[in-house]
């Protein structure tokens, strides 16, 4: 580490305040300046230990967990896990589905409406499309994509396609016989046909499997989500499948992902979240 004011490479660390000084002009320099967390107040050990207990968790942890194990408010807690789940976001994003065999189908997430007439294609319910990528079809599970749509339609689900997904005729679709899909039939061959689902070898087995581990997570660990949070939700269930098998490299990880950002503070956060910006990057530099 050299710093920009003087080019000196020794230095003192003032843990308490996750600062830097100069050992040459005596400058400080913020460890996460210029990165999320920039301006942040929380202790150095605490905003580690909060990234690790974030990241290495397989299914989720909640503010109120993260509240009580980092022993902050729970507006700090939360803050923090929002941040969090940016980070995974902005990396899922850098990512395409790439194999030879796709699964994908829209599901619903959100509590029962009680008014009368809400029921199937008309449901209240949130609905996502989730795309699972697998080394033979219906088998080997590898990465997943996952998007919160308005509605179930072509209009949105080929442009998710279109942005997350390798697309050749060489490669296989399957889906479970909703017209919705007929849209990408010149880009893949899409096996489009109705599905018995209590036929545990289905075409869309593991992608049932992996959306109800996902409606599981949210609705047991969260006890469910506001629809402007979602995509961030979404976004962390996305991320915890496809690291499923980082294990100890997770660190390594995380510092290469604050190294990429940006700093957001946490109007920009909420600004960005209630009018649905489906980038952060752009809200938060």
């Amino acid at each position: 580490m050299s710093f920009e004011k003087c080019g000196c490479t020794h230095y003192y660390k003032i843990v308490r305040h996750n600062v830097t000084e100069c050992a040459a002009c005596g400058h400080h320099h913020y460890l996460f300046a210029g990165t999320i967390f920039q301006d942040n107040k929380l202790p150095l050990y605490k905003l580690l230990l909060g990234l690790f207990l974030f990241f290495v968790n397989n299914k989720g942890i909640s503010a109120i967990e993260m509240r009580s194990q980092l022993n902050v408010n729970y507006k700090t807690a939360l803050l923090l896990c929002r941040k969090c789940r940016i980070l995974m976001k902005e990396s899922n994003d850098r990512h395409k589905l790439d194999s030879l065999f796709y699964e994908s189908d829209t599901a619903y997430i959100g509590a029962k409406s009680k008014e009368p007439g809400h029921r199937g294609m008309g449901t209240t319910k949130q609905p996502f499309l989730a795309i699972l990528s697998t080394g033979q079809e219906n088998n080997y599970p590898h990465y997943l994509k996952m998007f919160p749509i308005p509605i179930d339609a072509s209009v949105h689900i080929k442009p998710a396609f279109l942005e997350s997904v390798v697309l050749s005729k060489d490669r296989v679709l399957n889906t479970d016989g909703k017209t919705t899909y007929n849209c990408l039939k010149e880009d893949l061959t899409v096996i489009n046909q109705p599905i018995d689902y209590k036929d545990i070898n289905h075409r869309l087995h593991w992608l049932n499997i992996v959306i109800g581990n996902v409606q599981n997570h949210i609705i047991g660990i969260y006890h469910g989500a506001a629809k402007r949070d979602l995509p961030l939700f979404l976004a962390e269930q996305e991320y915890r499948f496809n690291h499923r098998s980082t294990g100890a490299g997770m660190m390594r990880k995380i510092r290469k992902y604050l190294s990429l950002s940006f700093p957001c503070p946490r109007k920009a956060i909420i600004e960005a979240l209630r009018a649905d910006v489906p980038q952060f990057r752009p809200a938060c530099v």
